[in-house]
């Protein structure tokens, strides 16, 4: 059990709110405002706080500005009390752990609650090789080997030895995959500089640093539902649902240029080869080979040789695919994209319960986006797989 410091000004959401964290097997520490939820710091010492309030307040800012200097390492959720999809996402860009909205059930927040209390004080995880789990096991047995035989002759040297493994050991491990802070990614493309990342729930595209995966800069989509996304002739193509593609400049607005109407409808995928528009649709499966003209005439379609395609990239040379039946990443012979000339399994992306949805190459690593639903909450995730040596071998050949 944990306790969830709740500051709701509205009675009757805080009330409701408590209810929902109770219903969890938590205790809720309730205050009104933040001057008293921050007393909870000290009286409670709650893990996670949680902060009902209307679009219009600032009561979540308030209290992040103030736990920057208390307890910086506190998550903050906040339930919305009326949706708003621009107003989520400025709180999530102020520092906001996630974001909720009314109506409000012990279901919608078990997601966002659980992982709260797994955040260990940043925002994307570090999962430690199996090498280093290993080398770290060793060190221990060594240590307590050194301090037995400490009076013998070699007990100082083997201590030595140990202390320099040990060392090595607390060496950071790059990140393999971070969380991302919204629900319900859809789309991936890299633009040469950043990740593009297209959340369909808020109706948003989110532009992302690669090396922290911090986010940049978002732009909403009035009145659209986002999917597949991807570059091409200096512009980003956006798959909506049902039935449409847009051509969007690269302005901070993302503002659009031209709608097609998706005769192939629905593009879950999308990669740009330098001269043709690939796309697969979830109805067929099938690959189409698109012209950039008034229409997007799809020129010729293929049979997937694969489970389910879900996303496409391009290398520079060849098509990918990501299969997430197989969970594998297929290359593909631009002439006939049905000849797969090479199957690589994604072995370190996580059995059964993410669902992956994005696909997106950098020059010399992949990108994956996925998608963890419980219930009716929901979690992002980007994963990175580096090429190994034998694929590096493939993309070299012409």
């Amino acid at each position: 059990m944990a306790v969830i410091g709740l500051i709701a000004k509205d009675d009757a959401a805080r009330r409701e709110l408590q209810l929902c964290i109770e219903e969890l097997g938590h205790r809720a520490a309730p205050a009104h405002d933040v001057k008293s939820g921050l007393e909870l710091l000290f009286s409670e010492k709650p893990r996670v706080f949680l902060v009902a309030q209307d679009p219009a307040d600032d009561a979540a800012e308030s209290l992040m500005f103030e736990l920057e200097r208390e307890a910086p390492l506190t998550p903050v959720l906040v339930a919305l009390t009326r949706r708003s999809a621009p107003r989520a996402l400025e709180l999530l860009k102020a520092g906001a752990h996630e974001v909720v909205a009314a109506p409000f059930s012990a279901g919608g927040l078990r997601g966002s609650l659980s992982k709260a209390l797994r955040w260990r004080g940043t925002w994307f995880e570090e999962p430690r090789p199996a090498a280093v789990a290993e080398t770290t096991r060793a060190v221990g047995a060594w240590l307590l080997a050194g301090v037995l035989l400490a009076a013998g002759a070699g007990g100082l040297a083997i201590l030595h030895q140990r202390r320099k493994a040990a060392a090595q050991a607390a060496l950071p491990v790059p990140a393999r995959q971070w969380t991302l802070p919204y629900g319900h990614p859809a789309g991936l493309a890299f633009d040469g500089k950043e990740l593009w990342v297209s959340d369909w729930f808020s109706a948003t595209v989110h532009r992302h640093d690669p090396a922290d995966m911090r986010v940049t800069a978002s732009a909403t989509l009035p009145r659209e539902v986002p999917g597949a996304i991807a570059f091409a002739g200096g512009a980003l193509y956006a798959a909506s649902g049902p039935r449409v593609i847009v051509k969007r400049m690269l302005d901070g607005r993302l503002s659009p240029l031209e709608r097609f109407e998706d005769h192939a409808p629905q593009t879950v995928g999308m990669a740009f080869d330098g001269l043709y528009l690939w796309t697969v649709d979830s109805k067929t499966g099938r690959l189409h080979k698109r012209v950039l003209d008034g229409e997007l005439t799809v020129a010729k379609s293929y049979d997937y040789p694969g489970g389910k395609a879900v996303a496409l990239a391009f290398d520079g040379k060849k098509l990918w695919s990501l299969d997430a039946a197989q969970k594998e990443l297929l290359r593909h012979d631009l002439s006939d994209p049905r000849r797969v000339l090479l199957r690589w399994p994604l072995r370190d992306y996580p059995a059964g319960a993410w669902t992956p949805v994005g696909l997106a190459f950098d020059g010399r690593r992949f990108f994956t986006a996925a998608v963890l639903r419980e219930g009716a909450a929901s979690e992002g995730r980007i994963f990175v797989h580096d090429l190994p040596e034998e694929i590096v071998t493939a993309l070299a050949k012409p």
